[in-house]
């Protein structure tokens, strides 16, 4: 896999005047705003390293991994390193406006709504039917991952039936970066609540950074992450995951997992998740 496909500029960048000094507490995932005049990008944590360019005052930047004072984030479409001192975290509401777009170019997901047709999967609260959640839910996170520059494939975009060996089989006929499978939770007592993914081997890294994000996206409890040889897993050739993302079981769970918000940080959870995971 080539981590350099990305190709798509995402921040605007010009040359102002003189650094001005300050400090920050640089986390993984987080948003922060440039507060000097300008901020040297390089191609590596240390002074010493090339200098790709510069960022000007007030240009937002997403972060994925800190070092000795260093921070990476993307320039270009290519991974690079800033000084965490000239970076001022925003706050919660800004965060959410800004999204890092075009950085999924050149991938290809496949995003695999569990069930469908003559499977309903789970039936919850109010005889609500898991494959209907799952598809309202995957149809979003297909547009936001899209709208990241990403090539988006379905194994399902209607209420069709199709055979776990069919959806392996559209992942491994294509070139694809990445197989995720979209599911709800169900189980006998209604208080059980939470979301996790799973992995079977080669999908270990991939669901660890994706469950992360997640858990920060969404309110319900982080249940962690799980190996399992669910078969659209065990029989992937591409990294592969398989997410529960609630359970439809669980009332007021239900009623979250139901609402617009909660699947729009869904969406931007696990597409973060996947920039995160392909520019490491």
């Amino acid at each position: 896999m080539n981590y350099l496909r990305i190709n798509t500029l995402f921040l605007t960048f010009l040359l102002s005047f003189v650094l001005t000094d300050s400090t920050t507490n640089a986390k993984s995932g987080q948003t922060f705003e440039v507060n000097a005049d300008y901020l040297i990008v390089r191609s590596a944590p240390s002074p010493e390293a090339d200098i790709i360019g510069k960022l000007n005052r007030g240009s937002k930047v997403r972060i994925f991994q800190e070092d000795s004072g260093w921070v990476q984030t993307y320039f270009k479409g290519k991974a690079v390193w800033v000084s965490s001192q000239y970076l001022s975290p925003l706050q919660k509401e800004e965060q959410e406006v800004f999204f890092p777009n075009g950085l999924l170019a050149g991938y290809t997901i496949v995003i695999d709504p569990g069930h469908g047709g003559k499977d309903p999967g789970a039936i919850g609260q109010n005889g609500i039917m898991e494959k209907e959640l799952i598809l309202e839910t995957s149809l979003i996170i297909a547009e936001k991952i899209r709208e990241s520059g990403g090539n988006v494939i379905l194994t399902r975009a209607d209420d069709s039936f199709v055979s776990l060996k069919n959806r392996v089989l559209i992942s491994n006929q294509h070139e694809v970066d990445a197989f995720i499978s979209i599911h709800f939770n169900a189980y006998s007592a209604d208080y059980v609540g939470g979301i996790n993914t799973y992995y079977y081997k080669n999908g270990r890294r991939l669901a660890n950074i994706v469950q992360k994000r997640l858990s920060e996206e969404v309110s319900l409890r982080n249940r962690g992450v799980i190996q399992d040889n669910y078969r659209v897993l065990r029989d992937n050739k591409h990294p592969a995951i398989l997410i529960e993302l609630g359970f439809i079981t669980n009332t007021t769970e239900l009623a979250t997992i139901q609402s617009q918000t909660y699947q729009d940080n869904v969406a931007r959870g696990i597409t973060i998740g996947l920039i995160e995971y392909f520019m490491k």
